[in-house]
């Protein structure tokens, strides 16, 4: 079994809040989040996530290890509000 599919109800979590926890300050940036591509090696579960940005014509993207290889070291919630936030923090300091 791979780690992801053996979290998937983790990830899926996950998905749902860093969804949620994007969603103004993408209509800030009029961006788009395309995907949420989970990927796993030897460290564990990695999200990337890709975000059509106007201004830009390739995507951006943003890549984070978001459960280590020996299991998730804190809640799904809690994970996907934490990866959210730096988004949201780095597209801000994209402006200045």
């Amino acid at each position: 079994m791979t780690k992801i599919t053996q979290h998937e109800a983790y990830l899926e979590e996950f998905r749902t809040e860093v969804i949620e926890g994007l969603r103004s300050t993408l209509a800030e940036h009029v961006a788009t989040l395309s995907d949420l591509l989970y990927s796993e090696d030897d460290d564990g579960v990695w999200v990337e996530a890709i975000v059509q940005l106007p201004d830009l014509k390739d995507p951006w993207v943003r890549r984070r290890l978001i459960i280590p290889a020996d299991g998730p070291d804190k809640d799904a919630w809690l994970a996907g509000s934490i990866f959210s936030s730096a988004l949201a923090e780095e597209l801000d300091k994209r402006r200045t």
